[in-house]
């Protein structure tokens, strides 16, 4: 959530107001076979080489783009690695920060901008392990997620907490942490965490705009944490951002002596 100090109150009223699609008898998911590589679209253009930040051969790559920078509604792709490249598995939609995508650079903890760019994603939590092979936290009352300059920032902990700490049982309570997926910007194992840089980004339930993080409905949660394995990706940006339109031309070759 970017560190916004939210109270459980607060998210609960935003909820009230925007949220659907997040109870249990929504959307159900895609079936589990993938189609054949597509022709078009996120999955095709990593096989293709015109994705402008790496997938690090992802067993799977998750992508939200949005039309433009200052777009909030983005669509999720889930793209599983096949012979031949990637194919699409499902699509969501979805929400990011209210101020959008930052560009490709850091951004600032204060912007309420989704970062661009390509992170691993490691951990999970949420009110129960759904059966993920990542690293995974059921909440309890004590849990928060460091947002203080210190040795707890951009980090899971127990403890009382303080400004800009997130509470995330409050905000599981709420509906927004059902279930999470740490997206590591500005944390290992992607970067050394610089305080100032936007901080708690998760891909996480509500479905609704955020102060940073990526939004989209509580199946769609789940399902990424039951398939995940470590090392999987998240690609995010706006189009023009995300994907060029011809791949680069290979290295040249050294002179000869």
């Amino acid at each position: 959530m970017n560190g916004a100090p939210w109270t459980a109150a607060a998210a609960a009223a935003l909820l009230g107001a925007t949220l659907t699609g997040c109870s249990s008898d929504g959307p159900t998911a895609a079936p589990s076979e993938p189609a054949p590589p597509a022709v078009d679209g996120p999955c095709h253009a990593l096989a293709e080489g015109t994705v402008r930040f790496e997938a690090e051969g992802a067993e799977r790559v998750l992508f939200a783009t949005a039309d433009h920078r200052a777009d909030t509604e983005v669509e999720l792709t889930g793209c599983l690695r096949v012979d031949g490249g990637y194919a699409q598995e499902w699509s969501a939609p979805g929400f990011i920060g209210q101020g959008g995508f930052g560009p490709p650079q850091a951004t600032e903890a204060d912007s309420l901008q989704t970062p661009t760019g390509s992170y691993t994603m490691t951990e999970g939590f949420g009110r129960e392990d759904p059966g993920t092979a990542l690293e995974y936290q059921a909440l309890n009352p004590a849990s928060r997620w460091g947002g203080r300059k210190g040795p707890t920032f951009n980090e899971y902990f127990e403890g009382r907490g303080a400004g800009p700490d997130e509470n995330l049982w409050d905000l599981m309570e709420a509906g927004l942490y059902e279930q999470a997926v740490v997206i590591n910007f500005n944390r290992p194992p992607d970067a050394v965490a610089q305080h100032g840089l936007s901080y708690a980004i998760f891909l996480h339930a509500g479905l609704t705009e955020s102060w940073g993080c990526v939004s989209t409905d509580l199946e769609t949660v789940t399902r990424v944490l039951r398939d995940a394995t470590p090392g999987d990706r998240i690609i995010m940006g706006a189009v023009d951002d995300v994907f060029r339109q011809e791949p680069p031309p290979p290295p040249s070759s050294p002179p000869s002596t």
